[in-house]
């Protein structure tokens, strides 16, 4: 049974290794294959104080100043460089990851599972949608793959061409207000992204003139369903829609998350699966790992359960 493994946004193998290692002590008969994010993620503590910093982050969201890299895991550990599979603001680097993570797949596939947390389980979403939507007739040896288990997942993102669409179809408008850009930039222009840190090479610096002035450039854009995103003029970026759209994801499918938390942090993604094949487990450490050996031995064992499913 081999799995494709995906980390969260800001990690590395590394930590997801150390992560999931409980899980995979008790499924030792599992084949696990990480792939590491190569987009540098560069923030972390301490926040910096620079004027410009603040004023781009509290026009968007006062309570940006109090966050940095949030996970004991990511904070703690390990000492080598963070990563995500691509840029929030850059539908176009959405797209590219998905094209490499399909490449991985034909190249060392085939892949029974894949397992994902936060961003890398939504970019897990992202694939078994696009697989599924691309091979409708694809018998279950032929699909990408055949279950999926998902951590915190946030929301899969629909990115596109806009030249997909015939002319009339999208709406686009100047505000960007209530759109995904509005949390997309929350991540990549609060103070701890932004400002310039110690031990990063300079290619890997971010440039707060140039986010910033990306950001503005932004317009947004209104799907047929009514599904509200942004682009920039060439792609699009919104949510995929559990409402207005049939089951997306209809393989065998584990929600593991924390109910307190906002529900683009795991239900969004549970409404979009097969009711009769997905399973939940709900954990008490908001957006953070599951932890403990109880809940892990439970989630171990859930995870062969979907596996037994598929």
């Amino acid at each position: 049974m081999r799995i494709l493994c995906l980390h969260g946004r800001g990690s590395n193998n590394e930590i997801f290794r150390m992560q999931t290692a409980a899980i995979r002590s008790d499924l030792e008969d599992f084949e696990w294959e990480f792939v590491q994010g190569t987009f540098r993620h560069t923030e972390g503590t301490p926040l910096s104080s620079n004027a410009l910093h603040k004023s781009v982050c509290t026009r968007l969201n006062p309570y940006l100043m109090l966050i940095g890299n949030w996970s004991l895991y990511t904070t703690s550990f390990s000492k080598l460089p963070l990563y995500g599979y691509y840029y929030p603001l850059d539908p176009a680097s959405v797209l590219q990851a998905e094209e490499d993570l399909f490449a991985i797949i034909r190249e060392q596939g085939p892949f029974d599972g894949v397992l994902g947390y936060s961003g890398g389980a939504s970019l897990a979403a992202q694939l078994i949608i696009k697989d599924q939507m691309e091979n409708p007739l694809a018998l279950p040896h032929e699909r990408a793959f055949r279950f999926g288990i998902f951590i915190n997942a946030a929301s899969p993102l629909n990115c596109f061409s806009l030249d997909d669409y015939a002319e009339g179809q999208l709406v686009i408008h100047d505000t960007i207000k209530g759109s995904i850009a509005e949390e997309a930039a929350d991540i990549v222009m609060r103070p701890s992204a932004l400002r310039k840190k110690a031990g990063i090479e300079n290619e890997d610096q971010p440039d707060a003139e140039a986010v910033i002035a990306a950001f503005d450039k932004l317009k947004g854009v209104t799907l047929p369903d009514g599904s509200l995103g942004f682009t920039d003029g060439e792609y699009g970026m919104v949510r995929y829609n559990a409402v207005s759209e049939d089951t997306l994801i209809d393989i065998p499918t584990l929600h593991v998350r924390c109910p307190a938390e906002h529900r683009h942090h795991g239900l969004h993604l549970y409404e979009m699966c097969e009711p009769s094949t997905a399973l939940e487990y709900h954990h008490g450490h908001d957006h953070d790992f599951p932890r403990g050996r109880t809940e892990m031995k439970r989630i171990a064992e859930l995870i062969r359960e979907v596996a037994d499913m598929a």
